[in-house]
């Protein structure tokens, strides 16, 4: 009897189970694409980031090259400060929501 109740409790658990996490020993590639609705949120998820194949940086060094030395000066230091800013907020982030 107590088998059967550790068993029934397995198939509890496996049925709860998140279908992604499963393992599987038949499964080592993406596609074919088991679960489209799924995959369609994470195609969703991922347009809302930039991708190095979205952003054109070739006239960037041209363009940086025609700025005049305040110019520069000023944009190097906004850059500085979002890079330090973003290091910051996302330290606080951790703090705060992590654990």
């Amino acid at each position: 009897m107590q088998q059967l109740c550790s068993e029934t409790e397995e198939n509890v658990v496996r049925s709860n189970e998140e279908p992604l996490l499963r393992k599987s020993s038949r499964r080592f590639v993406i596609f074919p694409i088991q679960y489209p609705d799924i995959w369609r949120m994470y195609k969703q998820a991922q347009a809302s980031f930039w991708t190095a194949e979205e952003v054109d940086l070739s006239k960037d060094l041209p363009h940086w090259n025609k700025l005049k030395s305040d110019e520069k000066y000023f944009i190097s230091h906004i850059l500085a400060f979002f890079a330090a800013s973003d290091g910051i907020v996302n330290e606080n982030l951790v703090e705060r929501f992590s654990q």
